[in-house]
């Protein structure tokens, strides 16, 4: 099976979303997006066609939870998601420290199973951030998943280090990164191909 994943900006804000989700789909290709809430939690005409376009084309929805000024939104959109959307729902917890790994838990209990994988990703100095999780955060939530025995967890690459700098602290299946996915860069005529949005080294590119 073939799966696109829409994750770089708010797609949701775009008026022509519903209808570009559609006509992947027609493609053969499983669309997947990724989202802050706001708009699948207002309740706007926007927002039905959205769910009803995720309910029909989508396979799955990942929503943002590392922004508590929205969280409001990101749980109501989890939510509507849930009763309304038909697809897998992912939330994308953002790690820093003790307390964002409290919260993930919070959000474990509360949601369940109904949630198809907690994607965890570990703060890095980037952007506009000047720090990263620390190894304590590290050892704290690792200590919390071993003890609570959760298993509907997925880590970003950015894990990696941790895991091989404390062997067996975490169970999970590993795949080499970047066998399963490309990213696509959307240029002006030009679509360029890299292996991946960590790695934007250009493997391709096609003229229009």
């Amino acid at each position: 099976n073939i799966m696109i994943q829409l994750s770089v900006g708010e797609p949701t804000i775009h008026p022509d979303l519903s209808k570009f989700l559609e006509t992947v789909f027609e493609t053969k290709v499983v669309p997947n997006y990724t989202t802050n809430g706001i708009v699948l939690a207002s309740d706007t005409p926007q927002s039905e066609e959205l769910l009803e376009a995720t309910r029909n084309f989508v396979g799955g929805v990942a929503v943002s939870y590392g922004n508590k000024k929205i969280r409001t939104q990101a749980d109501k959109a989890i939510e509507k998601l849930l009763a309304k959307g038909d697809c897998k729902v992912m939330i994308h917890h953002l790690l820093s420290d003790k307390n964002s790994v409290d919260e993930l838990l919070e959000a474990e209990t509360k949601w369940g199973d109904d949630i198809h994988y907690h994607v965890l990703l570990p703060l890095k100095r980037h952007g506009r951030s000047n720090d990263e999780m620390t190894e304590e955060t590290y050892l704290y939530l690792t200590e919390k998943i071993n003890k609570l025995g959760l298993t509907n967890l997925a880590f970003g690459m950015w894990f990696l280090p941790w895991m091989k700098k404390y062997p067996g602290s975490i169970y999970c299946w590993d795949y080499p990164g970047e066998t399963y996915s490309s990213n696509l860069l959307l240029k002006e005529n030009k679509i360029i191909i890299t292996p991946s949005s960590y790695n934007l080294g250009v493997a391709k590119e096609i003229n229009l």
